[in-house]
């Protein structure tokens, strides 16, 4: 198990997420930010087109209600998916490996990622499909069929479903099953039995009961969550402005860590940076065009600004906060474990009860997640199958629940590395090809 777990970690680190793989992501995210005029950064623009959009809860009278989600629902959703341990354990790895400087890398390919992923999801919209009963399907296999072939397509969903279960699935319930049994002594496989429960419950309830649940859960969710590092960096607003010049400081230090120049600490918290900053918002994956294009939403534009706020407040806010309260408190230097320094961080500042919140907010983020890619695996697997062998598969999806709970911790994060990187490649690449279809 060790070398399997050795051999894909040397891939991820010298092919999937080496410098090639960085200069894609980059192309992608300077060629859109430049079509679009570098919107991303006009965030007041940004919310006032979504989220403070007067209509924005109006509904198509031409859709059926029952089958397509509205905008906001279509975000929550979106944002079910990517909020998950990439927030909070995932960020703390990044850290560990990359250093503080990980954390400037990480906000570079958000504004990147953000012009990204309005191109992906402004694609999805065009190239999406309509079903007999009224409803929405589509997903980057689509775009990409158009760009590069249906063999392409059909590969990029065979990856996307892998990812599914690797990424979406069993990464998550095994971060949410270590938080519960540090905390509260629950044993894992009980962790990944009452997952396995309550997915299959959203499972077969669909994707609009799916939709209804998280345009509740999500807010709620994130802002007990936001609550929780506001309160850290209050306690210790003092020490703000060292964090901020460790920050850049490391994210341009030059001296060699096992290589010369190209083994520089700040190319090393680039690669980490980028690693676990697409790990969360997934912006160049192209997975969350799924979701995206089940919105009731008709404008391509639209639909794409609404995955722009995703990224935002996904990485932009959620990890940049995560981060503060590690880098605040110190929980980097103390512990030698990535994955604990988000726990370390609120114990350190609030004491051993605080261990609690960070194990609850893992597990409940981690549910979320694994429910909203249950609905990625589903559309995959229609894609892939051409509409066969779904009750399979979702039987699968669900038993990974348990499988994950109990799996070798770094094993199931280096193949969740291994798809992100190989989903990537086809969906960059039809992007580039299809930039001229883009627009504002």
């Amino acid at each position: 198990m060790t070398d399997v777990t050795g051999a894909i970690s040397w891939i991820n680190s010298h092919i999937l997420w080496g410098m090639p793989a960085l200069l894609l992501f980059a192309a992608a995210g300077v060629i859109f930010s430049a079509k679009l005029g570098l919107f991303q950064f006009n965030i007041a623009a940004l919310f006032k087109n979504t989220i403070f959009r007067k209509s924005v809860h109006k509904k198509d009278k031409s859709q059926p209600a029952s089958k397509n989600l509205s905008p906001f629902q279509a975000l929550a959703s979106a944002l079910a998916v990517t909020l998950g341990t990439g927030n909070i354990v995932a960020l703390g790895t990044a850290i560990a490996f990359g250093g503080a400087g990980a954390v400037f890398w990480m906000w570079v390919s958000a504004f990147g990622g953000m012009a990204t992923s309005y191109a992906e999801n402004f694609l999805g919209m065009r190239y999406r499909r309509r079903r007999r009963d009224g409803s929405y399907i589509g997903g980057a296999f689509y775009y990409i069929e158009h760009a590069l072939g249906k063999h392409a397509g059909l590969f990029y969903a065979a990856c996307c479903l892998l990812a599914s279960f690797g990424m979406g699935n069993m990464t998550q319930v095994n971060a949410a099953a270590t938080a519960l049994r540090g905390s509260f002594g629950v044993p894992a496989f009980v962790t990944g039995a009452f997952t396995a429960a309550v997915v299959a419950l959203l499972i077969f309830g669909g994707v609009k009961i799916f939709g209804e649940v998280t345009e509740k859960a999500v807010p709620l969710l994130s802002l007990i969550y936001v609550g929780g590092c506001v309160l850290v960096m209050i306690i210790f607003a003092d020490r703000i402005p060292g964090m901020f010049a460790r920050i850049f400081s490391e994210a341009f230090d030059f001296r060699a860590v096992g290589g010369g120049i190209l083994g520089s600490a700040m190319l090393k918290g680039m690669g980490w940076g980028y690693r676990r900053g697409v790990f969360s918002n997934e912006a160049g994956l192209g997975s969350a065009v799924i979701l995206n294009t089940m919105s009731e939403e008709t404008a391509p534009a639209r639909q794409g600004q609404w995955a722009m706020l995703a990224v935002f407040f996904d990485t932009i806010v959620m990890c940049t906060l995560t981060a503060f309260a590690i880098l605040l408190t110190g929980a980097d230097r103390g512990v030698t474990d990535g994955g604990a320094f988000a726990a370390t961080a609120f114990e350190n500042a609030f004491g051993p009860v605080a261990n609690a919140f960070v194990s609850v907010s893992v597990a409940l983020f981690a549910v979320a997640t694994i429910a909203g890619y249950s609905v990625l695996a589903k559309i995959s697997a229609e894609y892939l199958f051409s509409g066969r062998l779904i009750k399979p598969v979702m039987f699968l999806y669900i038993s990974c629940c348990l499988l994950g709970s109990v799996a070798n911790l770094q094993l199931v994060w280096e193949a969740a590395d291994l798809f992100n990187g190989i989903m990537a490649v086809p969906n960059l690449l039809s992007l580039l090809l299809l930039n001229n279809e883009v627009t504002r």
